[in-house]
């Protein structure tokens, strides 16, 4: 008996010094688990907490853990700002991309508009001989762009526009710019819009004794459909075309509709 504790005795060191580093691995000063696998050269597959528990040998080189202190500093250690920002941008280019609705439907920044119009109803009084005309208008052509908007609210836009009036004494006609606000935003994708306008109207040709300056005013009320093929779309309006003649008492009261292109960019 004494033989059998006197070897046990003198063997105890040596399964202390081999079993150490698996007793006591994960295990760091303040008790929280943190263990390294090294391999003694590059390229090497690192094996499982199982094939390291048995010795596992991969190739000619042999895998062993790292434990204390250091190993817990490395993987506790707090990330760097830039590998955050790395992070956060992958994470927000891959969520963006998928909530983001591919080629949106109405213009971010402009418009334009291209239509041809013509008159439904209208009346000049006191615009030639004699004084009340009806039916004098013939047709309108124009251009509108959108030049910038209130968010979510409304849109500034500029109109020009040529207007041509048969009246009894000859045929005039009607250059125009005019501001108009409309609503709501075009941004907001919503297909109905209203708007009204105010503006100067210059007669390039007039009949005698009438002003060849006019002040212009329109109600407007419309349909646009942004990008049915590719940037290009269609628009429907509707409203009143009125003007005011400024160096003389005549007038023009009329009813229009018009269609036309729109492009967004």
């Amino acid at each position: 008996m004494r033989v059998v504790l006197l070897c046990l005795f003198f063997a105890l060191p040596f399964f202390d010094a081999a079993f150490a580093p698996y007793a006591h691995a994960g295990r760091d000063d303040d008790g929280q688990a943190a263990v390294e696998i090294t391999s003694e050269a590059d390229g090497d597959v690192a094996p499982s907490r199982e094939d390291l528990s048995r010795g596992a040998v991969v190739g000619r080189k042999r895998f062993s853990p790292r434990t204390g202190r250091q190993a817990a500093a490395k993987y506790m250690a707090p990330k760097r700002p830039d590998e955050k920002g790395t992070e956060s941008t992958e994470s927000d280019n891959s969520g963006g991309s998928s909530n983001r609705s591919p080629a949106a439907s109405g213009p971010s920044d402009h418009y334009l508009a291209l239509h041809l119009g013509w008159f439904a109803n209208d009346n000049a009084y006191k615009f030639g001989a004699p004084d009340n005309q009806t039916n004098v208008g013939r047709w309108n052509f124009g251009l509108t762009y959108r030049m910038g908007e209130w968010v979510n609210s409304m849109d500034l836009l500029v109109r020009f526009d040529v207007t041509r009036l048969a009246l009894a004494e000859g045929e005039v006609t009607k250059f125009s710019i005019m501001p108009i606000i409309t609503f709501p935003d075009a941004s907001s994708r919503f297909p109905l819009y209203f708007g009204v306008g105010l503006g100067l109207g210059v007669f390039g040709n007039q009949i005698p004794g009438e002003s060849t300056l006019a002040l212009d005013y329109s109600l407007i009320a419309g349909a646009r459909f942004f990008n049915l093929w590719g940037q290009t779309g269609l628009f429907v309006e509707g409203g009143i075309k009125n003007h005011l003649h400024l160096l003389s008492d005549g007038q023009f009261n009329g009813t229009f509709i018009s269609s036309g292109l729109v492009f967004t960019f």
